[in-house]
């Protein structure tokens, strides 16, 4: 069995022979491709042992942690034994990429990449392209929440703490109304702003109105769905999806609420936790949802690139941002903001009154920058419904961005580098200092990738 350690040492040699295993889902079952021949040992007592050499290329697929989908493509030979696969359906299948030796076990090869293929894209002069897209896109497959009645649209998804939201009458005769999709662990009707009695239906995600609403009502609740965590969102998504949820996902113990109408997604659902959080997200490549909260790599560093690593004159600075002299950090959304709120509600509790009349709660920082005069002052909408988690994320924020941040890429021998891990890259200008992997997009089958990092 090849270690981990015995891995990165081969993968830093650039004397070893590499090999790029491809497996290709279709609706009728897999395929199995590789740049250079390749049989696993008979030891290993696989149903399928051989890789035949058709894969040309696999280039533009890639793993990010900003959400952007990009597009690249897998070029196959076709020597006359796979001419059928023109027929094949190919799109919307998973497609996985594995890195080894070709005298290695088939188990010692590392998984390089999963991603989506996009189909056939072109055939000519003997080779087969399929394009292939960003493994991520499956998440933007819409969540089935059912159907409001009278053509009311999908059914809300709320999940977590929400401080007030619309409902959905659904039910005229007995005045019941849906809340969400999910059941709730809590629920609290208002009228205006005003507790009215109800009777909850807490596995139902809905409530029915003991009296009937009088003229200038407005029905709303404030709700809590049992995953209020972005721990449990990621893991609630996952599930839904079929999906595991990484090791390396550790994220911040705070309240949160989510509340979505309309036709809602996975990625939608990640992305506003990742900007909540300062955090990004992927599937890695065995498939699993990894998301992290990007800060400051410190001085600890997880790779030293050299010269030798580096390919000549690809080194560039591709973006630069400017530091923030200030932030405000929205948090405790209300969903469903009131145009009248009930009298008796602003004799008695005008703070509460204001909240609800209110779409937002601010969070206000700034900081001293002599150095940077035309340093931005920026706005942050979070999904956070606590205001003292609202307080320490927002002066995170702000440490983080108290200097310029830059974002540079380059092109590397090694294609297997790990999102999110701190490196050094050793080429000027950058010796010396420390910068964290943004991006990993395959260059070519054989063992290049472009590398961003932010600095």
């Amino acid at each position: 069995m090849i270690t981990d350690a015995q891995f990165t040492r081969w993968l830093e040699s650039p004397r070893e022979n590499r090999v790029i295993l491809a497996e290709l889902e279709h609706a009728g079952g897999v395929v199995q491709v590789a740049d250079k021949p390749y049989v696993a040992p008979a030891s290993e007592r696989l149903d399928n042992p051989v890789w035949n050499d058709l894969l040309i290329s696999a280039v533009g697929i890639s793993l990010r942690v900003d959400g952007l989908i990009e597009i690249g493509k897998i070029e196959l030979r076709d020597d006359g034994r796979i001419t059928d696969w023109l027929d094949y359906q190919w799109r919307g299948w998973p497609v996985r990429l594995f890195l080894g030796d070709p005298a290695w076990a088939r188990a010692d090869f590392r998984a390089m990449a999963v991603a989506t293929n996009g189909g056939l894209e072109s055939y000519g002069d003997g080779v087969m392209t399929l394009g292939v897209i960003d493994a991520s896109e499956q998440l933007n497959e819409p969540i089935d929440t059912g159907q409001l009645p009278d053509d009311g649209g999908p059914v809300p998804l709320l999940l977590g703490q929400c401080f007030n939201v619309p409902v959905h009458r659904v039910d005229t005769a007995t005045l019941r109304y849906r809340v969400g999709y999910l059941p709730l662990l809590s629920v609290t009707p208002r009228d205006i702003g005003n507790p009215v009695p109800h009777t909850a239906h807490l596995a139902d995600g809905a409530f029915t109105l003991e009296n009937h609403p009088g003229n200038g009502s407005e029905i709303t609740a404030g709700a809590h769905e049992q995953h209020d965590t972005p721990m449990a969102i990621v893991q609630w998504v996952a599930d839904y999806y079929g999906k595991q949820v990484s090791p390396e996902t550790v994220l911040p113990d705070v309240t949160v609420g989510y509340y979505g109408t309309g036709e809602v997604s996975g990625a939608q659902i990640l992305d506003a936790l990742q900007e909540t959080l300062g955090a990004g997200w992927h599937l890695d490549a065995l498939d699993r949802i990894d998301m992290r909260v990007f800060d400051a790599p410190g001085d600890e560093v997880a790779l030293v690139l050299t010269v030798d690593n580096v390919q000549r004159n690809t080194l560039a600075l591709d973006g630069v941002e400017p530091p923030w002299s200030g932030l405000t950090l929205r948090w405790g959304r209300n969903d469903a903001a009131l145009r009248t709120v009930a009298e008796v509600i602003n004799q008695d509790d005008p703070a509460l009154a204001a909240r609800l009349a209110q779409e937002w709660r601010d969070s206000i920082g700034e900081q001293e920058l002599p150095g940077h005069p035309l340093a931005s002052d920026e706005t942050v909408s979070t999904l956070l419904q606590d205001g003292e988690a609202a307080q320490a994320e927002r002066d995170r924020r702000l440490a983080y961005h108290a200097v310029r941040r830059e974002r540079w890429r380059f092109t590397t021998y090694l294609p297997t580098v790990p999102l999110y891990q701190a490196v050094t890259v050793n080429v000027p200008p950058l010796v010396g200092r420390v910068g964290r992997v943004s991006a990993v997009r395959l260059e070519r089958a054989g063992g290049k990738a472009e590398v961003e990092i932010i600095l």
